[in-house]
């Protein structure tokens, strides 16, 4: 049982570094998504977005197309959140000890 939880705990130490940078891009992406949306909008030519190659994206769907991205990006980021939560959870507090039963 000892081995068991040295194993978890290498893998969640190996884990949290892993999943802090994948939470920090999604989230950054997220606001240069929208943020790209509203230059290109504006009318920054320099910013391109197209969905396939060659494909450009119209001007007027910017800001929609930038921010069903960042919400994507958003709720991904939340579930990397809970997975961090859990990480740390298992790692940083002790097992609980096995039930009685009387």
């Amino acid at each position: 049982m000892k081995i068991k939880k040295m194993i978890l705990s290498f893998f969640f130490s190996l884990t949290i570094p892993v999943l802090s940078v994948l939470y920090l891009g999604m989230i950054s992406s997220a606001l240069i998504s929208i943020l790209a949306g509203i230059l290109r909008t504006i009318g920054f030519e320099q910013i391109k977005m197209s969905i396939w190659q060659g494909i450009d994206l119209p001007v007027a769907l910017s800001i929609p197309v930038s921010l069903v991205v960042s919400f994507l990006l958003f709720k991904g980021s939340l579930y990397v959140k809970r997975s961090i939560t859990f990480c740390f959870h298992n790692l940083f507090i002790p097992a609980q000890p096995p039930m009685k039963f009387k």
